[in-house]
């Protein structure tokens, strides 16, 4: 596993953005709009073993499938595929060693949680400070059982003295849910005052959800396939 950079961005304590593909998609959809309306710069790109070889084109050019976009303050991290469940924990772990160079101020993981809607944002921490900070912004995850990245980047972090938050947004499901990634943007903007415009992401729903809809299928996929190989992955 390598991450191949391809832009050098002189950096001031960034925080971290994990935006990959999970439940409902809202992750995604959350970093894909801080992307656009930031204009951040393409950082680099992960090559990982044993993902689907689907490459991404922007303009006429061609970009590898996990990639990861940045500015000074902030670096978010991104994928057009599914995180095979069997490479989740070594790219946790890979992630936390890559970007602790950066001194980074905080990893943020972004995910989703079925509900039936979407309303509310529910967050988790690896340190019980960052609990209490939660508090302001967001309902705390109490208890449960969180599949995909976001409860293992935290735990890696931790193992790493690295400080790292989760956001869950409650979904309707696993198709693109562009109502839970503005709740999640919403969050974002009031912790880190992001400026993203959240009403215009809204309004662009339709054009998001035909972008990620092959997103959505994969994910349908790997769901259904993780639930017979890994029962307690949601």
């Amino acid at each position: 596993m390598k991450f191949i950079e391809k832009e050098k961005i002189e950096f001031k304590n960034p925080i971290i953005i994990e935006a990959f593909p999970g439940t409902g998609l809202v992750g995604s959809i959350a970093g894909f709009q801080i992307i656009k309306e930031l204009k951040l710069k393409y950082l680099g790109y992960f090559e990982i073993d044993r993902i689907p070889p689907l490459t991404t084109v922007e303009e006429g050019i061609p970009y590898p499938p996990v990639r990861a976009y940045a500015n000074e303050n902030l670096i978010v991290l991104f994928s057009d595929v599914i995180i095979p469940p069997f490479k989740i924990n070594e790219l946790a772990e890979f992630i936390v060693e890559t970007f602790s160079n950066k001194n980074p101020k905080l990893f943020v993981s972004l995910g989703g949680i079925i509900a039936g809607k979407s309303e509310k944002v529910y967050g988790i921490a690896n340190k019980e400070n960052l609990i209490e900070d939660l508090k302001n912004y967001v309902e705390i995850f109490d208890f449960g059982v969180v599949g995909g990245m976001s409860g293992n980047l935290l735990v890696k972090c931790g193992d790493k003295g690295f400080d790292a938050i989760g956001l869950l947004a409650e979904t309707v499901g696993v198709r693109p849910d562009p109502r839970g990634g503005a709740n999640l943007l919403d969050v974002l903007n009031k912790m880190f005052n992001l400026n993203v415009n959240v009403e215009k992401l809204i309004k662009e729903a339709e054009a998001i959800e035909n972008k990620l809809k092959e997103l959505a299928e994969q994910h349908l996929k790997m769901m259904s396939k993780s639930r017979k190989e890994y029962p307690m992955y949601i």
